[in-house]
């Protein structure tokens, strides 16, 4: 295993003991900072009806007055990358992969130039979503980002756990979770371990389908929208262990 992704398993091994969201976001750095990362954010995309905007924000260490600009310009109606989280659960490059417009969307376009104006000049953002369902991201950025190639699976991996401790530490409440089966937690200790649908079939002797419709169950029983939230939580709370 190459020193990154060692690294990113040793925060998902302690980050689950970390007392508060400020030792959550030094452990990221410790992680983080040599591959020019010097920004992270855990929210949700939006606050609800009765929140105050800032109430979004789970845990940051973003640029002194970035978030009050934000807030005051109203930005989050012109997030490119915010809008994206809601179309898409794979992590894309900070704006670069986030479609927008900028000569028909002139607003979207000063966001872009306001938030480099920070030094925030690249980034990775990965959508995830809480255990009550309710979307969020987290956003990894910097001046200059390094990230080694092929590891922006462990840095998804990081964005999980490092959002799930930021919601648990904040008090949110627990969606209670069904036990699995035998076979799902087949299906998911496979899918930990970076099986394939196919190679997952293969190995239990069972269809693809049946693979898929294993996943599927087993993300309503855990509370998870994707496959790589439900071998999370699964690790997490030692219902498998790959």
């Amino acid at each position: 295993m190459d020193e990154f992704r060692r690294r990113a398993f040793e925060f998902v091994e302690k980050v689950q003991k970390l007392p508060d969201a400020a030792s959550v976001l030094d452990a990221m750095g410790g992680v983080l900072g040599q591959h020019g990362f010097d920004y992270f954010c855990c929210s949700y995309l939006a606050p609800t009806a009765t929140e105050r905007p800032r109430a979004a924000v789970l845990a940051e260490r973003l640029p002194a007055g970035f978030l009050d600009m934000y807030s005051e310009e109203q930005f989050l109606y012109a997030d490119p990358a915010l809008r994206y989280c809601n179309v898409t659960v794979q992590p894309f490059r900070w704006f670069k992969e986030a479609p927008y417009d900028p000569k028909r969307e002139p607003r979207t376009a000063e966001l872009v130039r306001r938030v480099r104006d920070f030094g925030m000049v690249d980034g990775f953002m990965i959508p995830v979503a809480s255990p009550a369902r309710r979307l969020g991201q987290v956003f990894f950025g910097g001046a200059a980002i390094k990230l080694p190639d092929g590891q922006l699976p462990a840095l998804h991996l990081m964005a999980l756990y490092g959002f799930d401790r930021s919601v648990r530490l904040g008090g949110a409440p627990q969606v209670p979770q069904l036990a699995l089966s035998i076979r799902e937690r087949e299906v998911l200790t496979l899918a930990a371990i970076g099986r394939s649908t196919e190679q997952i079939a293969d190995r239990l002797h069972i269809t693809a389908r049946t693979v898929k419709a294993h996943i599927r169950s087993s993300c309503d029983k855990l509370g998870a929208v994707t496959r790589t939230q439900a071998v999370m939580i699964a690790v997490r709370d030692r219902i498998i262990s790959p």
